[in-house]
């Protein structure tokens, strides 16, 4: 009888798997997997945004840097492009107006804007002369 006990105890452990433990597995391993998607996915899109963010900052300033080179600034408003065909989804506004304060000075606005999905994105810069 000792040996026929034994004999039961070996097969069970030897059983393998249910079917509802494979099943939980699989579940658990599906939420993870989506999960683990989402995040790459957002990730991606965030450095995406980065990298237009940082684009446009750098258009700008060069925009800024001609503009305050020319040296004849005047009160106006006007907007374009960008020539090279990497940056043809940005486009610029430059604003020169007079500020309201006792000393006479220029507000400088120069703006880059570009399409984010359905959003309209914009980085500004602002200089006083």
């Amino acid at each position: 009888m000792g040996a026929e006990s034994r004999g039961n105890t070996l097969n069970r452990t030897q059983r393998g798997f249910t079917l509802l433990e494979v099943m939980v597995a699989v579940a658990i391993m599906a939420m993870v997997l989506v999960t683990l998607m989402g995040v790459k996915n957002g990730s991606s899109r965030d450095v995406m945004l980065a990298d237009h963010i940082t684009t446009a900052t750098l258009l700008a300033k060069r925009m800024m840097t001609q503009t305050l080179l020319t040296g004849t600034l005047t009160p106006n408003e006007d907007e374009g492009g960008f020539p090279e065909d990497e940056f043809t989804d940005y486009t610029w506004k430059r604003t020169i107006s007079l500020t309201p304060t006792e000393v006479k000075l220029l507000e400088v606005r120069v703006a880059v804007l570009w399409k984010e999905g359905e959003r309209q994105e914009m980085v500004e810069l602002v200089s006083y002369e």
